[in-house]
């Protein structure tokens, strides 16, 4: 079932991945240009965690590449 976030934009699960011993769904998104690992689960709070989105795309930082490629990992 696709999620939807707050903007309307649906969040189509894509895989799973495994986040603290717990299988999850995830969505992918493409970082763009002043992303960070903040203003995207801000986007999505009503999905994910800033802690599954760092552990999913095992980020150390808040800092995202602009073009990369993240899994939003689907806990809520």
């Amino acid at each position: 079932m696709a999620k939807t976030n707050k903007n309307g934009n649906s969040l189509t699960p894509a895989g799973t991945t495994i986040i603290h011993g717990r299988k999850v769904s995830f969505a992918t998104y493409r970082a763009q240009d002043g992303d960070t690992v903040y203003s995207v689960w801000l986007s999505l709070r009503d999905k994910t965690t800033v802690g599954a989105l760092k552990a999913a795309n095992e980020l150390q930082t808040n800092a995202l590449t602009p073009g990369k490629i993240i899994k939003i990992p689907l806990v809520l």
